[in-house]
């Protein structure tokens, strides 16, 4: 008898199948994982031959707006699939790419959350996290009025940031500058992250930084992946 498949096959199988037909390029790998509110996709070796001639031409920024862009068209079409295929309600969609190793991270967040044992890692003291993120939101824009912390897996860290845009930021985003603001947001997030105290708090070298925004609802979700 067929073994029948798990929810995280499912979602991995129309994942690459959506990303071949609109970048003209699949993925070798596509790892998920559902959590709680959560279904967290992460891509390796995922870059288009078109993108790969643009960024020998260092014209990053151009293959991220594109990305950014077809993400948008791409939302309804995931959300259709978690919904038909998967019977997950995904309410929001969140993307970010790493164009230095081909990788990438697609985040769904779900209507209702599914149930699980909550995970901390032993090692790592949540004070002094909750701490080191809070210090480098400030040193970035100002301290979330809330902040989350979700284990998706002992070497993978999501974190929600509620309340995190400064004034100039809010009048960019309601004068349609969300794009501009991204891309300027999106290393200066990972250069923090990068030279943070998080590896010595964690107990693990930082490997993967990924970053995306709901400039409407003020609110953030931060990957990171640690090594094992």
């Amino acid at each position: 008898m067929p073994q029948e498949k798990t929810v995280e096959s499912i979602i991995s199988g129309f994942t690459a199948s959506i990303l071949r037909e609109h970048f003209g390029k699949g993925t070798s790998s596509v790892h998920v994982t559902t959590y709680k509110s959560f279904v967290c996709i992460q891509l390796r070796d995922f870059l288009a031959p078109m993108e790969k001639i643009l960024l020998e031409q260092n014209e990053k920024n151009r293959i991220l707006k594109t990305r950014d862009l077809l993400m948008i068209e791409l939302m309804a079409e995931f959300k259709k699939n978690f919904w038909k295929e998967a019977d997950l309600d995904v309410v929001e969609l969140y993307a970010d790419w790493n164009l230095d190793d081909y990788s990438g991270m697609i985040l769904g967040v779900l209507e209702e959350p599914k149930s699980h044992k909550l995970r901390w890692p032993e090692e790592v003291d949540e004070q002094a996290l909750r701490k080191e993120v809070i210090r480098l939101s400030i040193a970035g824009q100002k301290e979330p009025a809330e902040t989350n912390f979700h284990w998706l897996s002992d070497r993978t860290l999501l974190i929600e940031r509620l309340g995190i845009f400064t004034l100039l930021e809010k009048e960019l985003i309601k004068n349609e500058f969300q794009e501009a603001l991204k891309l300027a947001k999106r290393p200066l997030e990972y250069m923090l992250f990068a030279e943070s105290q998080l590896p010595a708090i964690v107990k693990r070298p930082l490997i993967g930084i990924y970053v995306d925004w709901d400039f409407e609802e003020d609110k953030s979700y931060a990957l990171l992946e640690f090594k094992k």
